[in-house]
């Protein structure tokens, strides 16, 4: 028993940094500095830690030669705090809101992140980013497999191996069901698009690259060796940014040149879908030509979406599908 209150002692000198750092961290910046009386008083109430003045002044020292910027009473004649770190808070805030927008991440892993980029804000920045909270109320996939169909992908990316997996559809109950019979795929590369995840890979029951939402995809198993003669299948220097400028909406399809008329207020609009991959020309003062290469099934949906204000000029074929959609619109609407 004599021994013990000594062990204690020492345990609570090397831990006392670290919270000391740690209260920095999560409760100071510039706009909120600390007291030592205020350190003080939280060692003691988070962390059941005594101290004195000396000790937090002689442990700001240990911290600083660590390599932490610390600034003191003595340096700006108002209280300690913890200076800017790593991350500024721009920066802070473009990752929070990339996991806010990332529906691919459960809700429980999505609140871990936010929870320790706001820490690392300081308090200030925590009250400026109070929209967080409110995370049960951005969209989220439902899909409990993701993380583990994620895992598997990767490694039979890296090692060339093959999988299968069941991919679903939504149905209007919420739940995944599933479409077809299992697919046999060797996958070449994951990447988001739209704040979600895809799979781009050869399809042995397509005989075709085909790709899939990972947020779709259950039952994922990785076959047990490599095929040497599956490397034939993977395209040299596939590019997955040029796969998703020739997929809008990321659908299907062989992409071909597609050329449309439309607003030159638009070219805002087109840049957003295909970036500088579309060219653009002026025909006069209100109109462009607008030519792409992408798939004629994602151009459908990209056309209708503009309605009135983008006309596919070529192909015939793609224009044909476009009228037939809008005479069955006209249709619908007839009443």
């Amino acid at each position: 028993m004599s021994n013990s209150a000594p062990i204690k002692d020492k345990e609570e000198k090397k831990i006392l940094p670290f919270r000391i750092l740690q209260i920095l961290k999560e409760h100071s910046d510039e706009n909120h500095p600390l007291t030592s009386s205020q350190i003080i008083s939280r060692l003691d109430r988070d962390y059941g830690l005594k101290a004195t003045r000396n000790t937090i002044r002689s442990n700001l020292h240990v911290l600083m030669d660590a390599g932490y910027e610390i600034s003191t009473f003595e340096d700006n004649g108002k209280g300690i705090y913890i200076e800017e770190g790593e991350l500024l808070h721009e920066q802070l805030r473009w990752l929070i809101d990339s996991v806010l927008n990332c529906r691919y991440l459960p809700e429980n892993r999505a609140q871990e992140l936010i929870t320790t980029l706001k820490k690392m804000g300081g308090p200030g920045f925590c009250s400026s980013m109070d929209y967080a909270d409110a995370l049960k109320q951005w969209p989220r996939h439902t899909n409990q497999e993701f993380s583990l169909s994620l895992e598997l992908l990767e490694e039979a990316i890296e090692e060339g191996r093959r999988v299968t997996f069941n991919y679903n559809r939504m149905d209007c109950d919420g739940e995944l069901h599933q479409l077809g019979n299992t697919h046999l795929v060797l996958p070449i590369c994951i990447f988001p698009v739209n704040y979600q995840y895809y799979m781009v890979g050869y399809d042995f029951g397509a005989n075709m690259l085909l790709h899939y939402r990972l947020d779709r995809i259950t039952g994922t198993n990785v076959a047990e060796t490599a095929i040497d003669d599956d490397k034939k299948l993977k395209p040299r220097d596939f590019n997955a940014v040029q796969y998703a400028r020739q997929h809008p909406h990321m659908y299907g399809g062989v992409p071909e040149p597609i050329t449309m008329k439309m607003p030159r207020r638009l070219a805002g609009a087109v840049m957003d879908t295909f970036g500088p991959a579309a060219l653009m020309r002026p025909l006069d003062e209100e109109y462009m030509q607008v030519r792409v290469t992408a798939a004629p099934e994602g151009m459908r949906f990209f056309a209708l979406q503009y309605g009135p204000s983008c006309e596919v000029l070529s192909p015939q074929s793609l224009r044909d599908i476009i009228k037939q959609d809008i005479m069955g619109m006209v249709e619908k609407y007839s009443d």
